[in-house]
């Protein structure tokens, strides 16, 4: 039962921007608008709100921002040699390999977390989104470039500080910084001791961030739901099932047995946030940059479309396991 109330409320909205997409109500220039909003002001607001009330030791857990790369790493060079051994070259390359690890974290990830494991829960997978999200960006980036893929007139430098020059990222950084800050003030019992006006002033301020990123997670749901698109793709069934299958088991298996091995005493949360972070499906912005640069469209587009129906299946058998830790 628990499973079933962090998960379908989630798939639920997806379904329901499905819906409103089919019958009208949600157009191409609402979706724009809609991703314009949550990326540049709502996820933004969010992420700097609950980062920035933890306390400073949790940004430094392994857990959470090692092993999901470290997995990342050693799935990307087995399918790289995959790629290889089958001849894949060009844009079909890039996105054979890059569409496994590349993962909704922010729209799908973000919800998740926090039904899961509440505002700790929350804070966790905000800063997972500033942190290692820039890195898997550039990941994809460099995997187009070393492929000799995609015919846009970006060039390598200005894709690479557009991936670490974000809103989400310049958040947490922001966020981070002020809970070193606020750490300075903090006493052996954990409360602050700040002036009182500062703390109201504070706490005016939090509200409003808390209520611009609320917003913002059920919008970017219907966007997704209503912008899925299947584009078929009847060849290489075999590639998208391999890229598939990583996205949404091998990736999160990898995370999990590494923290088992590595940081055997991770704190739940931090497991949990992490597994469910990796087992999350294709990311939005992985086909809108595919798009830009002319990488694979047609097979891009489906592995979104099919990791995020699989993701109705998988999802919960990890929220499943993680919950029972």
């Amino acid at each position: 039962m628990d499973v079933l109330v962090i998960c379908i409320p989630v798939f639920a909205v997806l379904g329901l921007g499905k819906l409103l997409g089919l019958k009208g109500k949600i157009k191409d220039e609402h979706c724009s608008f809609i991703n314009w909003l949550v990326y540049t002001f709502s996820l933004p607001a969010l992420i700097f709100n609950e980062v920035a009330q933890q306390r400073f030791e949790l940004f430094l857990d392994p857990a959470l921002l090692l092993m999901p790369m470290l997995g990342l790493v050693v799935m990307a060079l087995v399918t790289m040699t995959i790629a290889k051994f089958n001849g894949y070259k060009g844009g079909f390359a890039a996105a054979f390999v890059f569409g496994t690890f590349w993962p909704n974290a922010t729209y799908i990830g973000l919800p998740l977390c926090q039904n899961a494991f509440g505002s700790e829960g929350l804070a966790k997978a905000a800063i997972y989104n500033g942190i290692i999200l820039p890195f898997v960006i550039l990941f994809g980036y460099l995997l187009i470039g070393f492929y000799g893929a995609g015919s846009g007139d970006v060039k390598i430098g200005a894709r690479i500080k557009k991936a670490f020059l974000n809103p989400i990222l310049l958040s947490a950084l922001a966020a981070i910084g002020v809970a070193l800050i606020i750490e300075q003030f903090r006493t052996d019992s954990g409360s602050v001791n700040l002036p009182m006006p500062l703390i109201a002033s504070a706490t005016l301020l939090s509200t409003f961030l808390k209520m611009i990123g609320a917003m913002g997670l059920p919008l970017a749901l219907l966007s997704i739901g209503s912008s899925l698109q299947w584009e078929q793709t009847k060849t290489h069934l075999g590639a998208l099932s391999w890229s598939v299958g990583c996205k949404l088991i091998v990736h999160p298996l990898l995370t999990i047995l590494l923290i088992f091995a590595l940081c055997p005493e991770a704190p739940p949360t931090a497991l949990g946030v992490a597994v469910i972070l990796t087992g999350t499906p294709s990311a939005v912005a992985m086909y809108v940059i595919s798009c830009q640069l002319g990488v694979e469209r047609g097979f891009v587009s489906s592995m979104l479309v099919l990791s995020t129906i699989l993701s109705v299946i998988t999802i919960p058998v990890w929220v499943y396991i993680v919950k029972a830790f």
